[in-house]
């Protein structure tokens, strides 16, 4: 998979850049993950999976919604911009 512009690689790699010590880089790029849009984006897939799990469902009923474009339910961790 191509990761090297993601939001957190980009940011450890110019942290690094201004030779920071290999710690403060690191928390940069764990930082970085803090946002919905690149790390929360996981949190977003365990909450749809836990949510499944608790409506007793095996993952059928919430896949015939997601496809219903009228219901509001999304399948997370799909749709991945390039």
């Amino acid at each position: 998979a191509e990761h090297e512009l993601n939001c957190s690689t980009a940011t450890v790699r110019m942290v690094a850049s201004s030779r920071a010590n290999l710690f403060a880089s690191a928390a940069a790029g764990v930082c970085a993950l803090w946002g919905p849009l690149h790390g929360g984006a996981n949190q977003a897939v365990l909450e749809m999976l836990e949510k499944i799990h608790q409506d007793g469902d095996d993952g059928s009923k919430f896949i015939a919604a997601a496809k219903d474009k009228n219901s509001g339910k999304r399948l997370m961790g799909f749709g991945h911009p390039v």
